[in-house]
């Protein structure tokens, strides 16, 4: 079985690019912001300053905690028919990208703060498409009530789809209410059907987020698994090289990896890779460039290099609409991540540099994610698909159109087949522009799709879980 790969380090450009990483962290140190962290941190060896909250870690601190994290993390889904597995080395799963402000309309570029039902609708969306492999929730819904819109948000997720979610958790008064509610979903222990996991962004340059690190702590410890998300910024919050960036990722990576390790000995997570370029002129996150690209291939060897399981942030796109600047990043971007061999890619939907959600885009995506996938899957090298017996028997200036070889690996999915993309006679496409089918689409499999429900007595827990988490902040 063969698989078409590259390798962007040499093993030598690896451990420099590792010494300087550990220089930064024993060196500089990281700013944890929380006694929690520093506290686990201090009892553990490493130099810390209790009033400004930062501690120093130590390489060999490192190593310990690295020998702890499992090399393949379970998500597990409301249906297990949709159940994943991240695992180092193996095949790319894919995830939407998250938290977007707007909705736009891909037919007139308008666009609106995210609602509920946009949520509602994305999810279904989501659930539909096969290669969706598990979700994270796409657009923010500004009507929610401030007070429990993370738990809403969550709720939502879960019941409009019935794949693995993944979302942060920013303070650590959500912890208890959305245990309950995971548990009450999934009917089974979080710890043995992980069907939730919590992303931890930590930010740069060098710091972490306090209460959304004791959340994550309080997850980790109940068995929920952990994406570690580093957001460095070439230009602004990280340096203006990829390599200054990467150096900058890793070590808030691995800050990450030693926190959550001590706290929770072998729990599952992920070295998830947030960091991209700044738009100089305004500031503006860019989540498309070739530096991007580049930002993420290096940090997956060097995830790998490290043993973690890794995801990468690709197909997304810094274009304001969905057009072709749309589909050249997006191709860009996944196909040399998954070369690259990156365990998870954040994927579908997002424009404008992930500010805007894009039904249109979502499923193009999709039939972009396709492609990936089959240029991954790998192929047999030997007699099965040399095929010579066919060859001989067709010679010269035959035709394998009958031939039964042709017949069966076109039915075994050989030739990839496209739902979307017109690829057949130019007439048949006249009056019928892509963007329009691929509207058509969306709204179609939201129109149609039915997401398996809940038990109506789990969606009243989970309704007074968040009526009772929502009376007593306001108590």
């Amino acid at each position: 079985m063969v698989r078409p790969r590259i390798q962007y380090l040499s093993d030598s450009e690896k451990e420099y690019v590792h010494e300087q990483t550990m220089r930064v962290l024993e060196e500089v140190g990281v700013a944890y912001n929380t006694p929690v962290a520093i506290d686990l941190l201090a009892k553990a060896g490493a130099p810390v300053d209790r009033d400004k909250l930062t501690a120093r870690i130590p390489r060999a601190l490192v190593e310990q905690c690295l020998k702890t994290v499992p090399d393949s993390v379970l998500l597990a889904a409301r249906d297990p028919r949709h159940d994943r597995v991240v695992r180092v080395g193996g095949p790319p799963v894919f995830t939407t990208d998250g938290t977007a402000t707007y909705v736009i309309d891909d037919l007139t570029g308008e666009r609106h703060e995210g609602t509920a039902d946009d949520l509602r609708a994305a999810m279904c969306l989501f659930d539909a498409l096969p290669e969706v492999d598990f979700v994270w929730p796409s657009v923010y819904p500004r009507d929610c009530d401030p007070v429990t819109a993370g738990l809403d948000m969550s709720s939502i997720s879960l019941t409009a789809c019935s794949k693995h979610v993944q979302d942060e958790v920013r303070t650590p008064d959500l912890v208890a209410p959305l245990l309950e509610i995971l548990e009450a979903i999934a009917g089974a222990p979080v710890r043995e059907r992980p069907i939730y996991s919590v992303i931890n962004c930590t930010v740069a340059p060098l710091m972490h987020d306090g209460p959304m690190t004791e959340a994550g702590i309080a997850l980790a410890r109940a068995g929920v698994p952990v994406f570690i998300l580093p957001m460095v910024l070439m230009g602004t919050t990280g340096p203006m090289t990829v390599l200054g960036t990467c150096i900058l990722n890793m070590a808030e990576a691995l800050s990450a990896v030693v926190l959550f390790q001590l706290a929770s000995p072998g729990c599952p997570l992920v070295a998830g890779i947030g960091s991209a370029a700044a738009e100089m002129r305004s500031g503006l996150y860019l989540c498309a460039t070739p530096e991007v690209a580049l930002i993420n291939l290096l940090c997956g060897e060097m995830g790998h290099f490290y043993g973690l399981p890794t995801q990468g942030s690709g197909i997304g796109s810094d274009a304001k609409g969905v057009n072709v600047q749309a589909g050249v990043e997006a191709g860009m971007t996944g196909v040399l991540e998954v070369l690259g061999e990156l365990d998870c890619i954040i994927a579908f939907g997002l424009l404008d540099g992930a500010q805007v959600l894009s039904y249109a885009k979502t499923v193009l995506d999709a039939e972009t994610v396709a492609m990936i996938k089959r240029l991954t899957r790998g192929d047999e090298i030997g007699e099965s698909t040399a095929l010579l017996d066919e060859i001989a028997a067709v010679g010269i200036g035959g035709h394998y159109l009958a031939a039964r070889s042709t017949r069966r690996f076109y039915r075994g999915g050989e030739l990839w087949q496209s739902s979307l993309f017109q690829r057949g006679p130019f007439e048949t496409y006249i009056g019928h522009p892509l963007l329009e089918e691929a509207v058509g689409k969306a709204r179609d499999l939201i129109a149609t799709h039915e997401v398996p429900p809940v038990g109506d007595e789990v969606a009243r827990h989970v309704a007074g879980t968040i009526a009772a988490y929502a009376a007593a902040r306001r108590a």
